[in-house]
């Protein structure tokens, strides 16, 4: 729904970027967990030891998934706008 509504105000890099930014957000989030695991687990409530650390690895995992799929982003994103 976002996309057929924005596409009247996205400007054509905006639109092209939409996959990257899908990408962007579970690596930031995986950056953020890592920090606070090399830093004593501070910011993000922890249940056990490496809780941080599993967080890390399952959101680098979701990065690397959205970056395989991007050219099926990038297809379908054609298909709306």
């Amino acid at each position: 729904g976002y996309i057929e509504s924005a596409s009247v105000f996205l400007t054509p890099a905006e639109r092209e970027n939409l996959p990257y930014a899908v990408a962007l957000f579970p690596y930031m989030q995986a950056v953020r967990f890592f920090a606070d695991y090399i830093n004593g687990d501070t910011y993000y409530h922890i249940q056990f030891a490496d809780h941080n650390l599993v967080r890390t690895k399952a959101q680098y995992k979701f990065y690397q998934e959205t970056c395989k799929a991007e050219p099926e982003m990038k297809a379908y994103i054609s298909t709306l706008i």
